[in-house]
């Protein structure tokens, strides 16, 4: 089984347990996102995949085990983008972004691919022209980018993002997303958490619905994303409406076809 699955995984942060024994699949192939109200755990899931929390229970990557793995394994299978990367250093946006291959990298083996990667994410996330500024002189949005940048490079086969398109602009946030898409279509498993409803409507073939640290629903969007269950989650009413939306060549999004059923809460 490719994608990502868990059993009873239970994880939190200076003696506070904020995960509660979820289990589920987060598959291979598609855009999942990952949906809640603030301080349900959609962070410390992400944070605990990424192997940055310790935890109870199992995670496996593609059938294999994640406490099995290296930290160079761990960098080849998984990128992982933060909401707050720490990164104040005056390195260059290229800098950032070659940083993403350093899992690829060994005394005794090159790096072939490395050139070519670091070029095509810096295109993908239109950071050609910024490539000799220093981190800490970007706005918010051109951090987001570098960093996103940096996980493209990194050429993962799961990319685990916490709110990527945060600080984006709607033309970058479409950008991310439509690269995303195509990496599901390759076969990549892509996570992401939103607080933005219709963004899973729009983008994702799957939703989990974090509630409290427990997996309140979790499927296929257009089964997941109700009145009735995202009332019981966010204690508002939600009421739907519909619209059709294409991309700016016209073409209707592929994953979920060209009608959209959009959320509000009333």
């Amino acid at each position: 089984m490719k994608g990502i699955s868990v059993s009873s995984l239970t994880a939190g942060y200076g003696g506070r347990t904020i995960l509660r024994d979820i289990s589920g699949v987060l598959p291979a192939g598609a855009v999942t996102f990952i949906l809640g109200p603030n301080g349900s755990g959609k962070s410390t899931l992400l944070r605990t995949l990424g192997g940055a929390l310790p935890f109870r229970g199992r995670i496996r990557f593609s059938d294999r085990d994640a406490a099995s793995l290296s930290p160079r394994e761990r960098g080849r299978l998984v990128g992982v983008v933060t909401q707050s990367p720490s990164l104040n250093f005056p390195f260059t946006v290229e800098d950032v972004i070659t940083m993403g291959r350093l899992p690829h990298r060994s005394f005794l083996k090159r790096d072939e691919g490395g050139r070519k990667a670091v070029s095509m994410a810096s295109r993908e996330m239109e950071l050609e022209e910024l490539r000799d500024r220093p981190l800490p002189s970007l706005s918010g949005g051109e951090r987001q980018r570098t960093m996103i940048a940096q996980v493209i490079a990194q050429e993962p086969e799961i990319f685990l993002l916490d709110e990527p398109s945060s600080a984006l602009d709607p033309n970058h946030a479409l950008k991310l997303f439509r690269f995303l898409e195509r990496m599901a279509a390759e076969g990549k498993t892509v996570a992401a958490s939103a607080h933005d409803i219709n963004l899973a409507a729009e983008f994702g073939s799957f939703v989990w619905i974090m509630k409290e640290g427990r997996l309140a629903a979790a499927g296929k969007t257009g089964d997941v994303l109700k009145g009735d269950v995202l009332s019981s989650v966010y204690g508002s009413t939600f009421v739907p409406y519909r619209r059709e939306w294409t991309d700016f060549s016209g073409t209707p999004p592929a994953c979920n076809g060209g009608e959209k059923i959009l959320w509000r809460a009333v």
